[in-house]
């Protein structure tokens, strides 16, 4: 399947859902910790590493909607010949930036795992498989 990180199917197809609230979350985090801009980057942080452990993808394949929609509002931006502002780049940045990272080494994570597993001798039972008592 396109799109899918070492041909393994996804386990929910809600795990986008995951990212969207997350926003929500670290704000919540936030007002209770006093730590605004730690709170936006660390629950981004978590929010990518579940996403990826919840639907595991290709990020080329997952990241191409985001860069479209980037890629878009800065030509219409530059068009416009309106200045770059962006007020929420302290909080919206930092959990974007940790949404991402978290996917990165959480895939990074999964591909070494499934290396390991992959290099585990297979024994005589496991190869005929054969029950041994």
């Amino acid at each position: 399947m396109e799109g899918r990180a070492l041909d393994r199917q996804p386990r929910t197809k809600w795990a986008w859902l995951v990212p969207w609230f997350s926003s929500a979350t670290a704000s919540i985090i936030a007002s209770v910790t006093n730590a605004e801009r730690v709170s936006f980057f660390l629950t981004g942080l978590a929010a990518g590493a579940a996403w990826q452990l919840l639907y595991r993808r290709d990020l080329a394949s997952r990241l191409t909607f985001m860069a479209v929609l980037v890629t878009i509002g800065v030509i219409a931006n530059l068009a416009a010949r309106r200045e770059f502002g962006w007020e929420d780049m302290d909080t919206v940045g930092l959990l974007a930036i940790g949404i991402l990272l978290g996917l990165v080494y959480t895939e990074h994570y999964q591909r070494w795992r499934d290396r390991s597993a992959s290099k585990q001798p297979v024994g005589p039972a496991q190869h005929h498989n054969v029950q041994m008592p």
